[in-house]
């Protein structure tokens, strides 16, 4: 057993996982010397081995292998399986959606709900604990349990313990807005919004058979539904917006949804969703910004500033006159402003706590400065100063990780059916590339740090 542990030496991972033997330089000299399979049996014995033991690599081992062939795998744990994460089967289809052919009726991708008083909505099904591992050394290796399912029961809604299930608790319209279930009742306008209403802010979802003209406000905690079209008003809604018509904004008009947003047209207006963008004709001269997709099939997008976190396509992108266009994959255009507005002050701050430190030290060095009451007192409106523009800074920090975080530049894409005109600027983060020619049917990723154009 000496002889074989100046042979060969036994190396573990870290995760205690993996268990190889390497040989030394005595073996080198002592080729010829016989190893057996108890010989090594009783080296892995020795240094406490005893679970996943390779026998069949331990015989080629006793057989003799060429030095290519170390170092010898002679044992192998068991991985722990984790546990799975609760899930949430829903009863009802919250994200119905409309297969996309070339007949495709924009009128139908924007499905809401309804539901009766005590329907099912929801189940959740609980995580599991997972099972555990074993390392070589015959050692558990815990799992990692499975995480629960978040939701939570929200505006008009029930959770019962006993069925995990959840239950509408009111005739309404249901949604899932982050991590809460909602039902809400609708109010509905039966023609074009005017004085007789005024402005609408409601709990629940908002239908509205005719036009929204200028000036007016519309605020819902759920859904927003119009039949007509929008001028330059101002639609809220923390669920989705279907608008039949358009919006002609005259660069006043302000969309914004917590989900997604489905319109006939935008021009001059300002649009904001959550989630997705859907626009059957064209976008002009318009700030939109999407969260995940921007989809404007059969329009046009010319002039303004688009963005979206996952994906942009659209038919065509300008126009024969250059119109300067600009096209955002991975943050909105607002996001990046907001890193470099945040940049700038953490630099101002980095700058007067380099100035305030210099001042501290020259007076801390001050001989007899505990005597000396106006010194001091500018010593400890110092250190104050310090702190106060340490804690800006460290709020900073935080504030730019928490918007550098969600940014999916490196798996956005942006899809263009039909012509590309100059002038367009394509940006996936931090990486610009400006399109000077015309271009038809290409598409955009960002790989390896460069804007990758390719036609299909």
């Amino acid at each position: 057993m000496t002889e074989l542990r100046q042979f060969f030496k036994i190396a573990t991972t870290k995760d205690r996982m993996i268990a190889e033997l390497q040989y030394t330089d005595e073996y080198l000299v002592n080729r010829d010397s016989e190893i057996t399979v108890e010989s090594v049996t009783n080296l892995l014995a020795e240094h406490n081995i005893e679970y996943g033991i390779h026998q069949e690599n331990i015989q080629h081992l006793a057989c003799g292998i060429p030095l290519e062939d170390f170092p010898v795998l002679v044992a192998e744990g068991k991985e722990p399986e984790p546990g799975k994460d609760g899930e949430i089967h829903y009863e009802i289809n919250f994200n119905p959606k409309v297969e996309k052919t070339d007949n495709w009726n924009f009128r139908d991708v924007m499905l809401i709900p309804s539901v009766n008083d005590g329907d099912k909505l929801a189940v959740v099904t609980p995580p599991t604990e997972g099972t555990v591992g074993i390392d070589v050394y015959g050692n558990t290796v815990p799992a990692k349990p499975g995480k629960p399912a978040k939701l939570n029961p929200g505006k008009n809604v029930r959770y019962e313990e006993e069925s995990l299930a959840f239950y509408a608790e009111c005739v309404g319209q249901a949604s899932v807005q982050g991590n809460f279930i909602h039902v809400h009742p609708v109010y509905e306008v039966t023609d074009t919004l005017s004085m007789k209403e005024g402005n609408l802010d409601f709990i629940g979802t908002i239908v509205i058979r005719g036009d929204v003209p200028s000036g007016y406000q519309i605020n819902a905690g759920g859904d927003v539904k119009i039949y007509g079209m929008v001028e330059a008003a101002t639609i809220k809604a923390e669920g989705s917006i279907f608008i039949s018509e358009g919006l002609s904004g005259l660069q006043k008009g302000y969309i914004e949804a917590g989900e997604s947003i489905q319109i006939g047209y935008i021009n001059q207006g300002l649009v904001h969703a959550g989630k997705n963008i859907y626009v059957e004709n064209s976008i002009l001269h318009s700030e939109c910004v999407a969260g995940s997709e921007l989809v404007c099939q059969r329009g046009s997008i010319i002039g303004g500033q688009l963005s979206a976190g996952e994906l942009i396509e659209v038919k065509n992108v300008g126009n024969y006159m250059n119109t300067k266009t600009e096209l955002i994959l991975g943050q909105s255009h607002k996001e990046l402003v907001q890193i470099e507005e945040l940049q700038r002050k953490k630099q101002e701050i980095q700058d007067t706590l380099e100035k305030l430190s210099i001042i501290g030290k020259k007076l801390s060095l001050t001989p007899n400065i505990e005597s000396n009451p106006k010194m001091m007192e500018t010593l400890k409106r110092q250190k104050a100063s310090y702190e106060k523009n340490k804690v800006l800074l460290d709020t900073i920090d935080e504030q730019l990780s928490e918007v550098t975080k969600e940014s999916n530049e490196n798996r956005a894409k942006l899809t263009v059916t039909g012509n590309l005109y100059g002038n367009t600027i394509v940006t996936f983060g931090k990486y610009k590339r400006v399109i000077s020619t015309a271009y038809k049917q290409v598409e955009f990723e960002l790989l390896r740090n460069e804007i990758f154009m390719r036609s299909f």
